[in-house]
């Protein structure tokens, strides 16, 4: 029997009105999402990963991140996705065991990228290899018995690739045949791009927070059926606590906190 969070996580890509998906870095900031009324939660590996000291595209160890999904599970009901990057691992069977071991902790969604950190710089992986590798996790976790939204994240608009759309909408193909629950675009801001991406896919369109993305309405309109948050709220965080620490030294006191 599927868990309720996992049919209550993909009917939400399917209401009138786009999932806004926060993402939090521990307990607390996932505890507070649900309290501020947000339907799910997910996570962010680049904020997790600042968290505790590590770089961006799988410094991190997955030991790491799976102690802080656990803790992220056990601090709220609603349903949890978490940013698995590229699965921690090259090989596919690993990458399988990992997200299995997830969804053993209560997580009901994914994102999983087409892309790799390599010396440095990110990279697409082609098509035709990660569509392969989200069709040996689909029947992995089919035959477990996991019920797990595999959300499909390309980077080849984030990346810039040559003639990018069309790019997307064969891998957006690839991806659903695969077996992909919802495409992730990083980096699409423009909206009639996004007509045409979701017009062109029955999965459903995720884009990201970014400081020229359009409001929510019109989002909606062009089809968006998922806005995540992705790292912007753990680094907005930040930057409110580094001024409360400048105000503290330079007033001497420490009014800043309790106001």
């Amino acid at each position: 029997m599927t868990p309720p969070n996992a049919l209550l996580f993909r009917e939400l890509h399917h209401q009138p009105e786009p999932l806004l998906l926060p993402n939090a870095w521990d307990a607390r900031s996932a505890a507070t999402y649900q309290e501020m009324g947000f339907g799910a939660v997910g996570t962010s590996s680049a904020a997790i990963a600042s968290m505790l000291g590590y770089a961006d595209g799988e410094q991190m160890p997955f030991a790491d991140l799976r102690f802080v999904v656990a803790r992220i599970c056990q601090a709220v009901q609603v349903p949890v996705t978490v940013d698995v990057e590229a699965g921690y691992s090259r090989r596919a069977a690993t990458v399988c065991a990992n997200v299995a071991q997830l969804a053993d902790l209560g997580v009901v969604g994914i994102n999983i990228e087409d892309s790799l950190v390599i010396n440095g710089q990110r990279q697409l992986v082609p098509a035709d290899a990660f569509a392969e590798l989200l069709h040996q996790l689909k029947n992995y976790l089919a035959a477990r018995s996991r019920a797990v939204f595999i959300n499909a994240r390309t980077d080849a608009y984030l990346l810039g690739a040559a003639q990018s759309l069309p790019e997307i909408r064969l891998r957006a193909q690839a991806y659903a045949q695969a077996g992909a629950d919802g495409l992730f675009v990083p980096g699409l801001t423009d909206l009639g791009h996004m007509r045409q991406l979701a017009g062109a896919t029955a999965l459903p369109l995720n884009v990201m927070c970014l400081p020229n993305l359009p409001g929510f309405g019109e989002l909606q309109q062009a089809g968006v059926r998922r806005i995540s948050m992705g790292n912007f709220a753990f680094e907005h965080l930040g930057r409110v606590h580094a001024a409360a620490m400048a105000t503290l030294r330079s007033e001497e006191n420490f009014a800043t906190l309790f106001r």
